[in-house]
């Protein structure tokens, strides 16, 4: 298979800004998501990841700096965190950094949940708008 070519997002209104890179090995979803049709908008991102899969980096560092998100999105989002977890069960070194601003306890929260659905360690971390 050839270079996984980097796949990158601007963010909308609607729409998180998406980095995908494997040559810079940059790997981050921001901002807020509430796309209409969030399967739509996040099907390209894990078919991405699918095809990352097969070869990954052998260290993967998934930064999730999510400012809202809608049920939808959440669905897809937990996608994407199977996904690192199926590249960590494979012997690769993966870290998912999930980022939340200080007061927002929802966002948090919601992290805590993933990492137990997900069966993985997160790293949590606060950041100040």
């Amino acid at each position: 298979m050839g270079e996984l070519k980097a796949m990158k997002l601007e963010a909308t209104k609607e729409t998180p800004e998406v980095t995908l890179d494997t040559e810079g090995n940059k790997f981050e979803i921001s901002g807020r998501s509430f796309p209409l049709n969030a399967k739509g908008f996040y099907l390209p991102i894990l078919d991405w990841l699918d095809s990352y899969a097969e070869s990954p980096n052998t260290k993967t560092e998934f930064i999730f700096k999510l400012e809202y998100f809608n049920t939808p999105s959440s669905k897809s989002i937990s996608d994407i965190l199977k996904k690192m977890k199926e590249i960590k069960d494979g012997g690769n070194d993966v870290t998912v950094y999930w980022y939340y601003e200080e007061d927002d306890i929802d966002i948090l929260d919601l992290g805590h949940v993933f990492a137990r659905t997900v069966g993985m360690d997160f790293e949590f971390k606060e950041y100040i708008d």
